[in-house]
Formats: C-alpha cells, sequence, structure tokens
C-alpha cells in the first residue's frame, strides 16, 4: 500500500477531513497555530497507527477509535516525538547514555586505558560508567553533583513550627492535606525538637521502589528545576570527591591518551572528536582502533546535526525540543531501520539558519532509506523541501480544521491561503519603525565580567527601552548570558538590595522571564486556571438559583473536587498501562469525557453547562462573558494574541512552548504594572506560523511602546529584523563560542563581515 487513506477525520476542530498522504515521502503539515495539523499528526496518524499495531499482536482489542475517523488505510508503525513531550528528569540519562557513546568510551577504558600502577590491572567496562554501582562515584551515586538544603538559613528561628516551615516553602493546600494526614502531629513543633527519624523524613523523604516521597528536598530541588529562586537555600554544588567526573575511585586511576574517563565526558562532542583524532593508531589495539572509528563517526554525525556544542555528561532533561529531536533522528538514522512512518514535530526549532540545512539533509536520509517521514512545521525552507504538503486551516480554532491545500511545492505557490501568502511574498510582516539608529550608555543594563560555562569574561550593554535579539549559533552562550547569568544576577539584587556585577539596575521597576516552560504538566491545569478566572466561572455557577437550592458550592463545578465523575476522577478517561512507561487512555464510560458528575451538570448559566463552558473557545467565551469584566478582559488579550482557538478546557499539558509563553505574556499585559518593566523571552516563535508571528510582534512592539524592555533570545530573522538591536555571540558553539562577534542594529548586522547572521537579515 503506496498511500495511507484517512476519512472523516474529526478529532477535536478537524471538520470530517479526507487525505490521502504518499508513503515514503517527505510530507510536510503545515497551519496557523491552532488550525488542527497537530491534531491530524499525532491525534488521529499517531494514535491509530500505535493502537492498530497493538490490535494487531492481540492488546486491547477492543479499543476502539472514539469516533475520531470514519476510516484509514495504509497505516504502519508509526514514530513520534513532540515538542511539548516532558522529557525524562532522571540526572542519570544524559547523552552519552543515550548515544551509547559512553558505552563505547569504556570498552575502550577497559581494554586500552593505562592504570597509575606499574602492571596494568584488567577491568570491566562497568568499572567506568556511572551508571552502575561498581562504577559510580559513591557520593554523589554518579550525580556528579549534589543539592545543598542550607537549613539555618531555612529555618532560622529555633520556635519555628513544622507547618510554618511548610507555609514558607508556599505548600499548596492539596499537598499540605497529604502532609498533615502524615506528620499533623507535628505540624506545631518546633522543627528543632522533631525526632530525628522524623525530621529525616520531612526533609529528605523516603523512597518506594525508587521514589521519592514529597519532602523538603523535593520541593525545592522541583522550584530549583522550574527556575525559582531559592538559591539561598538549596544550591547544586560539585561533588567534591570525582570532582563532577561521576565516576568512583577504581576508575579515576585509569588513563586514556592521558585522560580520565570523567574529562572526556565533560568534553564537548566536538572537543572529543578532535581529541580521538589525535590519538595515534599505533597506540591501539586493534579492538580499541574499531571502537575508535565507530566512535568518531557517530560523533561526527551528531556534529553534523549542530549537536557539537553538547557534552556525554550533559542530561536529557536539559535538552531543549529540538536538541532531543535531532539525538533521536541520529538514532533512528544509525539504526538503518525502513518501513516506517516517522513524525517530528518542529524539528527546526532551536536552529540558527546556516544550520538548517543539515536538518533537512537528515530527514531526507531517513526518507531514502524507505520511511515516510511526516514534519509538522512552519519553517519556510523545510516546507521548500517537502515533496508533499498539506496546509490545515484556513485559520484556528472553530475556523480552521479543513485541508486548504495538499499537493507539490509548485502548486503551492499557486494556491491563495493564509501561510502561502506569507511564504511567497503575496503578504508581507509590517515593517518595525526604527526606535534608535545607536543607543546611549547612560540608558542600559550593563553586564561584568562573564565567565559563565563558555563565556570569554565578556562585559555586554543591553539598550533599555528597546527590543534587544540575542542572536548566535546552537551553543554559542545565548543562554548562559541571559538565564544563567543576566536573570539570576537580577534575582540575586532584588533579594540582597545591592548589585554585583550589573550596573543600571536602578534603571528599571522590575523583570519578568517569560519563557517556553508549561504552565501546567497535568491534564487538570488549564490556561484559564493559570490568567485566574476559573474560580471566577465556577463561583458564577455557584451563585445560581437551582445551585443554591442544592447547596452547591463553587467546588461543586470543580472536576478536581466535589464536582468530579466518581468514575474517572475527574480526568474524563480510563488510562491503561501496558507497562510502566506506556499507556493508552479511553474515554470514560460513565461521563463520556465530560469529567463532571449528573449534578454539576444539571446546573446552567444563560442555557449553557459547566462542561459547555469548558467546550467553549477563548473566542467564544469572550463574547458570552461580555458583560462580566473581570471574566472577558484577559480572554479578550488572549484573543488579540491569535489565541482565540484554545477551549478553555484545553489541558495546558498540551500547549505547545510557544503557546505557553503567549499566555504568559497575556497575563502579564492583564496586570497592572508601574510601567519600565524589563521582559526576557527564550524563542518565542516555536509553534508559530509566519502568520502568528506577525501577531507576536505586534505585542512586543506594544509593550516596548509601552515603556518597558524586550530581551528576545531567537534565531527567527523576522523577529531579529523587528529588534531595535541585536547582541550576536558566537562564532562557533561550546568551547569555541562564548564571544560576542557582532552588536548594533539589524542594518549594521547586515554588513559586519564577523556575522552570521547579518547575511539572512535582508
Amino acid at each position: 500500500m503506496e498511500e495511507i487513506k484517512i476519512q472523516g477525520a474529526r478529532i477535536h476542530n478537524l471538520k470530517n477531513i479526507n487525505l490521502t498522504i504518499p508513503k515514503r515521502k517527505l510530507v510536510v503539515i503545515t497551519g496557523i497555530s491552532g488550525s488542527g495539523k497537530s491534531s491530524l499528526a499525532f491525534d488521529i496518524l499517531f494514535e491509530e497507527g500505535k493502537n492498530q499495531y497493538l490490535r494487531s499482536i492481540g492488546i486491547l482489542a477492543g479499543l476502539d477509535n472514539e469516533d475520531r475517523f470514519d476510516r484509514i488505510e495504509g497505516i504502519g508503525p508509526t514514530v513520534a516525538v513532540r515538542q511539548n513531550t516532558i522529557r525524562q528528569s532522571n540526572p542519570r540519562s544524559t547523552v552519552g547514555t543515550k548515544t551509547g557513546i559512553l558505552n563505547q568510551l569504556a570498552l575502550i577504558y577497559a581494554s586500552d586505558g593505562k592504570s597509575l600502577g606499574e602492571q596494568n590491572k584488567h577491568h570491566s567496562p562497568g568499572v567506568f560508567l556511572y551508571t552502575t554501582v561498581e562504577g559510580m562515584c559513591i557520593s554523589c551515586q554518579g550525580r556528579g553533583s549534589y543539592y545543598d538544603i542550607n537549613l539555618e538559613q531555612l529555618i532560622p528561628d529555633k520556635t519555628t513550627t513544622l507547618l510554618e516551615v511548610y507555609e514558607s516553602l508556599r505548600v499548596t493546600a492539596g499537598f499540605l492535606k497529604l502532609l498533615k494526614k502524615k506528620y499533623g502531629m507535628y505540624f506545631k513543633t518546633p522543627f528543632g525538637e522533631l525526632p530525628e527519624e522524623i525530621s529525616g523524613e520531612v526533609i529528605y523523604g523516603t523512597y518506594d521502589n525508587g521514589k521519592q516521597s514529597y519532602c523538603i528536598e523535593r520541593i525545592l530541588r522541583n522550584a530549583y528545576e522550574k527556575g525559582e529562586d531559592v538559591e539561598e537555600v538549596y544550591t547544586k554544588t560539585i561533588c567534591s570527591v570525582c570532582q563532577g567526573e561521576r565516576i568512583g575511585e577504581e576508575a579515576r586511576e585509569v588513563f586514556f591518551g592521558e585522560k580520565q574517563i570523567g574529562e572526556l565526558g565533560q568534553m564537548t562532542l566536538s572537543g572529543l572528536f578532535y581529541f580521538l583524532g589525535e590519538i595515534a593508531e599505533e597506540e591501539l589495539s586493534q579492538f580499541g582502533k574499531n571502537i575508535v572509528k565507530n566512535m568518531k563517526k557517530k560523533l561526527n554525525h551528531l556534529i553534523e546535526f549542530r549537536l557539537g556544542h553538547l557534552t556525554l555528561y550533559r542530561e536529557m532533561a536539559s535538552l531543549s525540543g529540538g536538541e532531543v529531536q535531532r539525538i533521536f533522528l541520529h538514532l533512528h538514522l544509525a539504526s538503518r531501520l525502513d518501513s516506517l512512518i516517522y513524525i517530528f514535530d518542529e524539528p527546526m526549532a532551536g536552529l540558527h539558519p546556516s544550520e538548517k540545512k543539515s536538518m533537512i539533509k537528515a530527514v531526507k536520509e531517513l526518507r531514502d532509506i524507505g520511511n515516510t517521514v511526516i514534519v509538522v512545521e512552519h519553517d519556510k525552507e523545510m516546507i521548500q523541501h517537502g515533496d508533499h504538503i498539506i496546509e490545515i486551516g484556513p485559520k484556528a480554532g472553530v475556523e480552521g480544521g479543513t485541508v486548504v491545500y495538499q499537493g507539490d511545492y509548485k502548486g503551492y505557490e499557486k494556491a491563495d491561503t493564509p501561510l502561502s501568502q506569507y511564504l511567497f511574498g503575496k503578504c508581507t510582516m509590517s515593517e518595525q519603525k526604527a526606535r534608535m539608529d545607536t543607543f546611549d550608555r547612560a540608558d542600559c543594563l550593563i553586564l561584568e565580567h562573564v565567565n559563565t560555562h563558555y563565556l570569554k569574561d565578556l562585559t555586554v550593554a543591553f539598550p533599555l527601552h528597546a527590543m534587544v535579539g540575542i542572536a548566535g549559533l546552537s551553543g554559542s552562550g545565548k543562554s548562559s548570558l541571559i538565564e544563567e547569568t543576566l536573570l539570576k544576577r537580577l534575582a540575586s539584587s532584588r533579594k540582597y538590595g545591592y548589585a554585583i556585577g550589573i550596573a543600571g539596575i536602578e534603571r528599571i521597576s522590575g523583570f519578568a522571564k517569560i519563557s517556553q516552560e508549561p504552565i501546567g504538566r497535568s491534564a487538570n491545569s488549564t490556561p484559564v486556571s493559570y490568567i485566574g478566572i476559573w474560580d471566577k466561572i465556577r463561583e458564577l455557577f455557584a451563585e445560581q438559583p437551582e445551585a443554591k437550592m442544592k447547596d452547591m458550592s463553587a467546588a461543586n463545578f470543580s472536576f478536581n473536587s466535589k464536582g468530579a465523575c466518581k468514575d474517572c476522577g475527574g480526568s474524563g478517561y480510563e488510562r491503561i498501562f501496558l507497562t510502566s512507561n506506556f499507556s493508552v487512555d479511553k474515554r470514560c464510560q460513565m461521563c463520556h469525557g465530560k469529567r463532571f458528575n449528573e449534578e454539576s451538570i444539571s446546573v446552567d448559566y444563560k442555557g449553557k453547562t459547566i462542561t459547555d463552558v469548558l467546550a467553549m473557545s477563548i473566542t467564544e467565551a469572550s463574547f458570552f462573558f461580555a458583560d462580566i469584566s473581570s471574566i472577558a478582559k484577559p480572554l479578550c488579550v488572549l484573543e488579540q494574541m491569535g489565541m482565540g482557538y484554545l477551549t478553555l478546557g484545553q489541558p495546558s499539558s498540551s500547549l505547545s512552548g510557544g503557546e505557553a509563553q503567549r499566555v504568559k505574556i497575556a497575563k502579564e499585559l492583564g496586570r497592572k504594572r508601574k510601567g519600565n518593566m524589563l521582559y526576557v523571552l527564550d524563542e518565542p516563535t516555536t509553534g508559530l506560523s509566519m502568520y502568528d508571528t506577525a501577531l507576536l510582534l505586534k505585542l512586543l512592539d506594544q509593550l516596548v511602546d509601552s515603556g518597558n524592555s524586550v530581551i528576545v533570545i531567537e534565531h527567527n530573522v523576522e523577529v531579529l529584523k523587528n529588534c531595535d538591536y541585536i547582541i550576536e555571540l558566537g562564532p562557533e558553539g561550546g568551547d569555541k563560542g562564548g564571544e560576542i562577534i557582532a552588536k548594533g542594529t539589524p542594518q549594521m548586522l547586515r554588513v559586519n563581515p564577523n556575522s552570521k547572521t547579518g547575511r539572512y537579515l535582508v
């Protein structure tokens, strides 16, 4: 079967669409954000590919398609990676373990390593792996670092009770309820007087099947990983025994090329490739020669994918979505499997314009070995190389969900669709009026002597009351400069009342980081709960005469509380686990996915039940609640940002990074700030089409025109063209980066021969 045929696809906003997708081709699915392209790619193609495979081997034979489509033919085994997939947080999962390079290095050290003693002792490969009991550093358990809790800072007063400690850590009401069941009898006890076994459990928790219970260490670690300012009481410390090398004493006594394996683990992939190239062949055994040859081939492949700035010990949880996908792509190309269907979610995300060719080459190679490659993408270059292009639209939400174009690139140029107009120049971004030709150093934030990671003692001036772009190749130091230095120094100065290593802080009233971190990881979190109007909607239902007659409160209109369906607990589905980390969802047979019990659904407001309201789009809801300003105003801001297609009940975990970021911008715009704020954004165009990018730029301009300052880390040339000032880092990534190679207006970068970005700003 050379085609995938879909009839009557109707999940989410898809309007009974029919499609024929050619197999063994590079297929690009594009469309405005919220048009339905992800519903087609992931909720139809991927889910049905997975479910058909499970049914074919006799698992979940009774699982139906839940009315998602009429018929699908030609689907096969399907593999997918999404941008918003929650990556594993295990600190032992690193680039080295994921790619297998660390295991190969361990084999080299076991066969060709040289000990300090006169006699070379034979070691097993496990001795050189921090993932094994025999190889890990016992002090840090193979993590290379550990977190110290400063109890004196956390509990400065001897009379501070356990309850007061929990309250100072802002433990949620739900968790406090659970903790009360376990430690309630100690809540009023001064922390210093707790029994030793209880205080140990409260601080570090207990472990059940490797899972840590809810404890102070876990609370602080979660806050630290979210970027919250807890460094005063919770700091990451490099292990003093292994110095971050993760391995035990026995392995640290063995050298290869005069380096320990832990030293190689901390090298960039580019640096490791160069190091292996310097090893003379005559120094290696035949086995060693073969391993080194294989490693160099693998490293070169990863470097071609623009991952050379990563280290083997870089934790997978810390990688961007684009980096994860490029590692995933490398692994599947190396496996040489064919006849699969691969689905990628914006693999061009996080790539500098000069780095895109390698990604296009890789997905074509995956296609050429006999696979079907489906890419959900907005990038013009990727679309240009597609064998078959599908645009879903014409707009978002209820105005989307239809196929507005399918065919080749040549035919796409003649199509009159919302995105093709931008792609082929029929519709252009509005040109930003120049706010500055030069900048006044007296109106700047200045970072002094920055040496974070690979940054080379930089002093950097950021113009205020402007939009400043931070550009550069992957790994050149953009996040090190902004996230790891600027934001941390700003946070420290706010906390301690004085600035160290930063000047001009008195010129801003405050700062806010608007990241792409999820605004909620569970299905119970929604954009409307995040912006603070969900409680108001529930209270509105509780005020209705029928609700008052039944003595119902706002809790009866929450699927997290009294209003929840008893069978599914308010989730709307039954989750069936096939293995510990692989599951499928089946719609709840009691509430049919509505999430609420019958009593909660019996009450209406203006003829709409609480489930009807959750099913409304933001656009519909802004009209429905037009007479209630406190609800309608935040909804109108979201609509202005092009997010009117989202439904009120959409899980926050389903939002792309770009969508989550725009919800955060909407929340900021809705706040009554005193002006002169500094807003910092990291790649806000992830997940956005050119149409949506134009809307985003209007909002950022609105922030600046209102007297605020914006710093944006970005690769998107349309955003960089609209910046007032650009700071470009480079020249390469990792240890070959960390310098400022160009700075100035977009016009200045265009003529700067050192700039690697300027040539794309025409």
